[in-house]
């Protein structure tokens, strides 16, 4: 087991042994109102078997089935520490044993009266029944424990510059030095939304093993931004993908929702790209349909589910979920919100049961990600546009921090004494932050960085 830091309290969290059966039992008592009566000989035979995890202020009593589910039995927090963490250190303990011993799902009940199911359904359980009780009806709470990679996602750099630009960012990054890393590896571009010569330079470089993979996006977000409409872009792509056979990728056309449209007006979208989708899907060549990357929209499971069904009844093996929630102009800025997390949650879930690979689109920037490896949902690959535009507006960003705008001096952060230490407490340092002038009054050198930074933040995530 390891220790655990909430917010006011530093805790260890082990099995409970005979030496804690008394205050185990003491508490449980306190408890009868939730949990029922608990016999002593009961919490000794878990005791026995390891199936206790315990702190100095509470406990978790859970059996490990034969078919690999996990069930709670019991859950209790001394009343003075509730609220401060350790509910979720017990959880997150009993879901990290449970994965090291192969279960599958993690289940419990929970009498429906009870404030306790908010906090389950915080902690990424699903409600999947209420069932009556001896004395109150019970709420069925289950949580999917699929594999999760080990390895860190694979980065799509998201690309709309020229290829006169793309050329003179690839040669300043070999510049750099770092050659056992590309972040042009892998590359997502629109056609829509970015110069002949851009899709003319991709083609060209990954004819020649500078980039591995070149995905075609469809460029939704110009019918979402008014620029085109969407038989306009649907014609565009039906000519261009059957032009263009040589991409590894090819991006499904969708209506994207936004955050601001009422629930009925998601559920038309969601229903529009299905539609839309399969028709399109049929109609290309096998190369493309052995190529498609089809975007999974909604704002509840059932929508989430109608989609991954949909795409897995046409044998299609990557989904590419969006539906992060967006604020700014016309929808353009993607948030990570707790509702967001939850549903993609759900994305990973549904995919993982129909052997489906999972990409992010539109991430955001590093701590986006971090959010989500926190959360123990790391997808199979994700883009960023967040690197090119925070650089462009003059901001930078290091693993695990927000982004500081470096062209202004603002805060001991954009000194040279203090972009110094904040390399060293990131543990990051790259040839493109060597000099704080640089960054300063170097776009190239900004995007560069942030390139370097989001490499680093994957891979520490292993």
């Amino acid at each position: 087991m390891k220790y655990v830091q909430t917010e006011v309290l530093e805790t260890v969290v082990t099995f409970a042994t005979e030496k804690t059966l008394p205050s185990l039992k003491a508490l449980a008592d306190a408890h009868r109102r939730e949990i029922g009566f608990v016999n002593r000989a009961t919490l000794a035979k878990a005791i026995a078997h390891q199936e206790i995890l315990c702190t100095s202020f509470g406990f978790l009593h859970f059996h490990h089935r034969r078919d690999r589910i996990s069930t709670l039995y019991h859950l209790c927090v001394c009343p003075s520490q509730r609220g401060k963490g350790v509910g979720k250190q017990l959880v997150n303990e009993w879901e990290k044993y449970s994965r090291k011993c192969g279960m599958t799902t993690l289940r419990l009940k929970c009498p429906l009266d009870l404030n306790a199911n908010g906090f389950y359904y915080k902690m990424g359980f699903t409600r999947i029944d209420i069932e009556p009780g001896a004395k109150r009806s019970l709420v069925i709470w289950e949580k999917k424990l699929l594999y999760r990679k080990s390895l860190p996602p694979q980065f799509v750099a998201a690309i709309t510059a020229s290829g006169s630009e793309l050329k003179r960012l690839f040669e300043l990054w070999k510049s750099g030095g770092d050659l056992d890393r590309n972040p042009f590896r892998h590359i997502i571009s629109s056609p829509i939304a970015c110069r002949p010569s851009t899709i003319k330079f991709l083609k060209q470089e990954k004819n020649q093993g500078n980039i591995k993979t070149v995905w075609l996006d469809c460029g939704a977000y110009q019918v979402q931004q008014g620029k085109r409409t969407y038989d306009e872009l649907l014609t565009f792509l039906d000519k261009f993908y059957r032009e263009h056979l040589w991409a590894d990728g090819y991006v499904l056309p969708d209506i994207v929702p936004l955050t601001t449209d009422s629930d009925k007006i998601v559920e038309s979208k969601v229903c529009d790209t299905l539609f839309y989708c399969e028709r399109f899907f049929k109609q290309m060549p096998s190369y493309v349909q052995e190529r498609a990357i089809a975007p999974v929209h909604g704002r509840n499971v059932n929508q989430i589910n109608r989609c991954v069904e949909t795409y897995a009844k046409l044998g299609i093996q990557r989904i590419g979920f969006g539906s992060w929630g967006t604020s700014g102009p016309n929808g353009s800025v993607n948030m990570l919100s707790r509702d967001s997390l939850a549903l993609f949650q759900d994305v990973y879930n549904i995919a993982k049961e129909n052997k489906m690979d999972v990409h992010c689109f539109g991430i955001g920037g590093p701590n986006s990600f971090n959010r989500l490896h926190r959360n123990n949902l790391v997808p199979d690959s994700l883009d960023s546009t967040t690197w090119w535009k925070a650089g462009g507006f003059g901001s930078i960003f290091f693993p695990n921090t927000s982004q500081i705008q470096i062209t202004q001096r603002r805060g001991i952060e954009t000194t040279k004494e203090g972009l110094e230490k904040l390399k060293r407490d990131t543990q990051h340092s790259c040839y493109f932050c060597e000099s704080i002038e640089q960054l300063r009054t170097s776009r190239n050198h900004r995007i560069m960085h942030n390139l370097a930074a989001w490499l680093d933040t994957l891979e520490r995530a292993q």
